[in-house]
């Protein structure tokens, strides 16, 4: 699916049977156009070029369709294609699939504009496979986007080499689906089991973050061009529009069907309608009820049952702070504690029986003595004390 004007409100669509139809939003109508001949296997990339339709079947046959459905031009890009897609910038289209290195076609001439060289063999010597799921032209960089089933994504740069001049791994499984963001340098990436993470071109190898809530394969991601927004779909049946500064998700639609493909228009009206529902919400109960306060809706007639702020911090009665010891006290409350701990410590006396129990484990000891208590002094005014108790 592509879209058919710019003003967003015509879609093309690419039916499995080779079918294009043009689908109207504003009068919810859908025509059929034309049906792609030639070549075998469905139609794998639609480009809208001013008023010509560029079309690419599965076996390679590439067309070119004027205003009154006719052919105005047709060539052969190679066999097994999975991906064709235009450039926004100049009358170039990139074309690759399976077995099929990523190339570059003018539209004007039908011509080969440029063709990719597959990467070095592995450390084993074996050739590394093509296998390409989609790429894109990166506008504002003259570099283009590649996609493999190899978990794998390789930026080209045609002007410098014919190779990659910089490849980012995305997890362990093929990645379905690629898309651009409202920044220049960052793009989405989707897999097969779900997974969705957004890439910085620039200097980031990992994934700067991932998207949760998709169960199963993405088969379709798109990102809105001005605002931080990206809606993708997949064979869970459910469509989701995720905000890729917050990293959240925005909406969630079940649609019921195994979905293929998703189209984000620039003018958000879906979004836009709900806000001004929301609001106009909001204005209409604080219209009904009166004024809004922390505690709820009161009509303006409440006001002498209303506590002003002012009257409440006078009632409250102010919360007596403890006083905070000096460093003199807290010297004298550690002497006091280590006294006591002092004085617990001569308090412990060991038992008799434990004594004895250890002298006779000794073979060398032959007599066992029995420790003589010491008298502990007393002090001068107990002693005293027990005089003046005699005499009475």
């Amino acid at each position: 699916m592509i879209w058919n004007d710019d003003q967003q409100t015509e879609i093309l669509i690419a039916r499995m049977n080779r079918d294009l139809q043009l689908y109207d939003i504003e009068q919810n109508e859908q025509v059929s156009i034309l049906t792609v001949t030639g070549g075998t296997g469905p139609i794998k990339g639609l480009h809208k070029l001013d008023e010509k339709i560029v079309t690419c079947v599965e076996s390679g046959e590439l067309q070119v369709w004027n205003d009154k459905s006719e052919t105005v031009s047709e060539w052969k890009c190679g066999p097994g294609v999975a991906v064709m897609r235009g450039s926004e910038e100049k009358p170039e289209i990139v074309t690759g699939g399976m077995k099929n290195l990523l190339k570059t076609w003018n539209l004007e001439t039908g011509q080969q504009v440029w063709s990719a060289k597959n990467v070095p063999p592995d450390m084993l010597g074996l050739e590394i496979p093509i296998m390409i799921t989609d790429a894109r032209f990166i506008p504002g960089e003259n570099t283009i986007l590649e996609a493999t089933k190899l978990h794998e994504m390789r930026v080209y740069d045609p002007r410098a080499q014919r190779r990659p001049v910089k490849k980012i791994v995305f997890m362990e499984n093929p990645i379905m689906c690629t898309s651009l963001t409202n920044k220049t340098n960052q793009i989405l990436a989707a897999n097969s089991i779900g997974e969705m993470g957004l890439f910085d071109l620039r200097s980031k190898v990992h994934p700067m973050c991932k998207f949760k809530g998709q169960a199963g394969s993405i088969r379709s991601i798109s990102g809105h061009p001005t605002m931080p927004l990206a809606a993708s779909v997949g064979i869970d049946r459910f469509l989701r529009v995720h905000d890729l500064q917050t990293r959240k998700m925005v909406h969630k639609i079940y649609c019921k069907a195994r979905l293929n493909r998703v189209l984000l228009r620039n003018e958000l009206s879906i979004l836009n309608d709900r806000k001004s529902a929301a609001k106009k919400e909001i204005d209409e109960d604080e219209a009904e009820y009166g004024k809004m306060t922390e505690d709820g809706y009161r009509s303006e007639g409440d006001d002498d049952d209303v506590i002003e702020e002012d009257d409440v911090w006078d009632v409250m009665e102010p919360v007596a702070k403890k006083k905070k010891m000096s460093h003199d006290d807290v010297e004298i409350v550690e002497e006091v504690e280590n006294q006591k701990a002092k004085r617990k410590r001569k308090a412990v006396v060991v038992p008799e029986e434990e004594i004895k129990e250890e002298v006779e484990s000794d073979d060398d000891v032959e007599e066992i003595q029995k420790p003589s208590p010491k008298k502990t002094p007393k002090s001068g005014k107990k002693v005293l004390l027990k005089k003046k108790a005699r005499k009475v």
